[in-house]
């Protein structure tokens, strides 16, 4: 067994520059190491935190060899965040338990990063603060995307109506908090993206489910595949990633503290920009 050479799980055109280029060939020849070792992709994943979490320990010195050493920490996190799902896929052991918990734990390392910077480097705070508004924003817009674009090309099916139906089902027979959490968590992008909000108790599962009992033609797939083109191009820029890896990099060349406030305002920008023309497109669209 051998591993994929990209994430054939989310739409080409959506993952991330730095990952489909940088990351995830790393990360591949990684797995194909410890394929056959009892390593889980859980234990990746609590992997990726550490060094993320020992990256933001090094920021709090604050002095320039503790940033060269905690950008090279924070770029190993995050090819090792690229790893564990590899790893899960290659073995046949991919989840959406799994899913949601290297979704959190990215969220752990980035914003022990952050405050290990805000620590070590007082007095950008504004800025750390608008980086990290921008690329919470980022991912949770990313994600929509990946789930509701990439499963209406492969399968015709609004991937995200299904996440949605799924997490329902599960709630009910299993209705834990971090379930719950991840139900809300969904509806904030429903909320975000379509306008509306369903709390469980005004779940209709028989509408949702007669959507799904819908699916686009093929030839209805190839055409929105084209359709939205330019707009996953502009969407696979926004990869909360790309941000970390900015900082590593930046940390690492010396120069983190006058690049944190350009960074800010280009984030920024680019998000309003990229989310404007998602709306212009929502609009023009006949079906979801």
């Amino acid at each position: 067994m051998t591993p994929p050479p990209f994430s054939d799980h989310v739409l080409i055109d959506l993952v991330e520059p730095l990952n489909r280029y940088l990351h995830i060939p790393v990360a591949a020849r990684i797995v194909k190491l410890w394929l056959p070792t009892r390593i889980t992709p859980n234990q990746v994943t609590y992997l990726s935190v550490l060094f993320g979490l020992i990256a933001a320990c090094i920021y709090t010195h604050g002095t320039a060899g503790a940033l060269i050493h905690a950008g090279f920490f924070l770029e190993i996190s995050l090819i090792l965040d690229c790893v564990d799902g590899q790893l899960a896929r290659a073995r046949g052991q991919s989840s959406e338990w799994g899913r949601i918990i290297d979704g959190a734990a990215g969220y752990v390392a980035y914003l022990a990063v952050v405050a290990g910077i805000a620590k070590g480097f007082p007095g950008h705070g504004m800025a750390l603060g608008f980086i990290t508004f921008w690329t919470i924003l980022k991912a949770i817009s990313l994600d929509y995307c990946k789930q509701y674009m990439t499963s209406l090309v492969k399968t015709g099916q609004d991937g995200f109506l299904h996440e949605v139906l799924q997490t329902h089902i599960k709630l009910k027979l299993n209705p834990s908090r971090i379930l719950k959490i991840y139900y809300y968590y969904l509806q904030a992008q429903q909320f975000f993206f379509r306008g509306h909000w369903t709390p469980l108790d005004r779940f209709d599962e028989a509408g949702i489910r007669y959507k799904m009992d819908h699916p686009l033609s093929e030839a209805e797939r190839e055409r929105f595949r084209c359709d939205i083109r330019n707009l996953s191009a502009s969407w696979r820029w926004n990869g909360h990633e790309f941000c970390l890896f900015l900082i590593a990099v930046f940390s690492v060349l010396g120069i983190l503290e006058i690049c944190l406030t350009p960074l800010a305002v280009i984030m920024g920008i680019q998000y309003i920009l990229t989310f404007a023309h998602h709306r212009v497109h929502a609009r023009n669209e006949t079906r979801p």
